[in-house]
């Protein structure tokens, strides 16, 4: 199943779950009405009590209804609301505390290989539990938390195949299923909520009353009972969702490490320590979760995970099923690259058959990148390369062995002050701007007005000593870069985030030159930071299922793909013609606008309005985007740079052009 189609079943899960909860709810009211008829007295016989089921259809639907959209409201801000509710607390990428820097660095990693922005870090400091899980709505707001029993007692190599097992689901759409049922499952969770305090609430005022039935005490009762009926089906409800995605999840580990002992050993020590959550939501949570955060129940119909030694057996025939005591093992060896001859190329490992050396080696490196030798550290310009556009878009969404190799090579390799930079929020904006920085023709001088009216002459300085550092890395480096400083820029104050952003855009203008790559970076940017519209979490619903409605959007962005790069007018039209002839149900979008009519603003809102599509109409526009920007349908390092900086606007992340 490739990425787009993992994102359909997510659509058609999340539809089977509103099913699901809908005949639970029906349940619920036929439980209420029953009990609440029985205990007023009123007996079986007479048929239905048409006031009172009105009554209990309506209270138990504005009870439940308030509950689901109270908490879904108030996990909006996606992810980090979640991991926050758990107890979680935010992880700066810049933490000085060993165990965290190595949680950062496997986040990091995953999160270039697979081609995303490194999502917000939290570590849940109060749970000994061995456990993890992933959370938000989309890429741009999504989380990863672990506990600290989990920070502390798994080696690197375990702990990587944890985080794997949870980017399987960030990538797979789980995430946004999840979150969804965690707001659903509240509102059946809050009748027992509701009735424990009636219930409450008649004991204590009991001694004041003389005689008389007591009403609010039977329906206090009754919401009570059948509030634990619904956990029941909430339960029913979170197996349903989450029990066969977990034995998926794990698959998918193993292929991004192509290390099954890591993920293996970290079930194996679950076993042995346990996974259990004690925050007092983790019930409504517990299909979120790495391992199960709840106790055992004695119905396994209602476990929201398979047993784990069935989990390892998958990964490892030889598993005896029994889980003793595991030391937490030393770290392995480092991983470290050979000398390298004087100018020899860096991103060629000479004897190791190049990058699949690398992605066998790197089965056995656990030590933090941060570890490797200064010759690591280079910076020569990897050797351009070409590839595949369809190999391009059969790579979203399914980070290999290779990326993940490579996504640690491409962090050791980057000059120390620049990835320290892109962990300080005041650093990563001069590090934004070194990456739309020019350092020849007119554009120089307007970008540097424009960076000494944010912060200046200090950041001028800073910002072109930065570019200088980046430009020998060449173009492959700059949206690994991007992704690597989003967490220290989500850590600036709202009107910060703005004015950098604003500045951003005038230096794209500075050169007076469509650049589609730009575009898109600074489209995603704006979403990732939370600005605008392009920043509510749940705002990405999936609602387009045509193309049609799309019909003046797709044309703009083939309009900007086809002048990206300075072409003339005669390369643009060819390769705007390109594009729409791989949309035949588009219909007539028009004859290609002139460089001039196509704004960056309306490049921006035309991304935007792309990203609501449904996940098979944004296939088709990335495929129509790859025939307008590479018709021969291979792509050298910059392209592939190029298509990589659309899919992220679109939603669809592809891992890097590894060569």
């Amino acid at each position: 199943m490739d990425f787009f189609q993992a994102q359909d079943a997510a659509r058609s899960r999340t539809r089977t779950l509103v099913v699901l909860f809908g005949a639970a709810v029906i349940a619920i009211i036929a439980s209420v009405y029953v009990i609440v008829h029985l205990m007023l007295g009123r007996g079986v016989e007479g048929g239905v009590d048409v006031e009172l089921l009105l009554l209990v259809i309506v209270g138990t639907a504005l009870i439940v209804a308030g509950g689901s959209t109270y908490r879904t409201v108030q996990l909006r801000q996606g992810g980090a609301r979640v991991a926050e509710m758990l107890g979680g607390r935010r992880v700066r990428a810049s933490t000085s505390d060993e165990a965290e820097r190595r949680l950062v660095n496997v986040v990091e990693e995953m999160a270039i290989a697979s081609g995303t922005p490194v999502p917000a870090i939290f570590v849940l400091d109060h749970e000994a539990g061995l456990n993890a899980f992933a959370a938000g709505y989309t890429l741009d707001d999504a989380a990863v938390a672990v506990t600290r029993g989990t920070l502390e007692q798994l080696n690197r190599d375990e702990l990587q195949g944890v985080i794997a097992h949870e980017y399987s689901h960030i990538l797979n759409g789980d995430m946004r299923l999840n979150i969804r049922l965690i707001g659903l499952l509240y509102g059946i969770l809050l009748l027992a909520i509701v009735g424990r305090g009636l219930l409450y609430t008649d004991r204590g005022s009991r001694g004041r009353r003389n005689g008389g039935g007591n009403h609010a005490a039977l329906v206090g009762l009754a919401l009570f009972v059948v509030g634990y009926i619904g956990v029941f089906f909430g339960r029913l409800i979170q197996a349903a969702v989450s029990r066969q995605r977990e034995y998926l999840a794990d698959a998918s580990a193993v292929q991004f490490t192509r290390n099954p002992g890591g993920i293996a050993g970290a079930l194996t020590k679950i076993g042995a320590a346990g996974s259990i959550i004690r925050n007092h939501h983790a019930q409504e949570a517990s299909h979120l979760f790495f391992a199960s955060g709840l106790r055992s129940s004695f119905i396994g119909l209602l476990a929201t995970h398979p047993p784990l030694a069935q989990r390892i057996r998958r990964i490892d025939p030889t598993f005896t099923g029994e889980f003793a005591e595991v030391a937490i093992a030393d770290e392995p060896a480092s991983f470290v690259m050979p000398d390298l001859p004087p100018g020899a190329d860096p991103w060629t490992v000479p004897g190791r058959g190049g990058m699949a050396g690398l992605a066998e080696a790197a089965t056995a490196r656990s030590a933090a990148p941060r570890q490797a030798p200064a010759v690591a550290r280079a910076t020569a310009r990897p050797a351009p390369s070409l590839t595949s556009g369809n190999a391009l878009l059969a790579s979203i969404g399914a980070p290999q062995p290779e990326h993940v190799a490579y996504a640690s090579r491409l962090i050791a390799m980057l000059p120390a002050p620049v990835l320290d930079t892109a962990h300080d929020p005041d650093g990563a904006v001069a590090l934004l701007f070194a990456l739309l920085y020019h350092d020849h023709g007119p554009a120089m001088a307007i970008q540097h007005s424009v960076i000494e009216y944010y912060g200046g002459p200090s950041l001028t300085t800073r910002v072109t000593g930065l570019a200088r550092a980046l430009a020998p890395l060449g173009v492959a480096v700059r949206l690994p870069v991007l992704d690597l400083l989003l967490p220290a820029l989500r850590e600036l104050s709202p009107s910060q985030r703005e004015r950098a952003h604003a500045a951003g855009e005038l230096m794209i203008a500075a050169d007076d030159r469509m650049d589609i790559f730009e575009l898109a970076l600074l489209h995603g940017l704006g979403r990732q930071l939370g600005l605008g519209e392009r920043g509510q979490a749940a705002g990405g619903a999936d609602g387009i299922q045509s193309i049609t409605p799309l019909r003046h959007d797709v044309a703009t962005v083939l309009a900007a793909v086809a002048w990206s790069g300075g072409v003339d007018a005669a390369t643009a039209e060819g390769a705007f013609a390109r594009g729409l002839a791989a949309l035949p149900s588009l219909g007539d979008a028009g004859p290609l606008r002139p460089r001039a009519g196509v704004p960056p603003h309306e490049i921006d809102r035309a991304l935007g309005m792309l990203r609501r599509a449904a996940p098979g109409v944004r296939r088709r526009v990335l495929e129509a985007c790859g025939q307008a920007g590479a018709p021969d349908r291979v792509v050298d390092t910059e392209e592939a740079e190029q298509f990589r900086a659309r899919g992220e606007a679109h939603d669809s992340p592809i891992p890097p052009h590894t060569g």
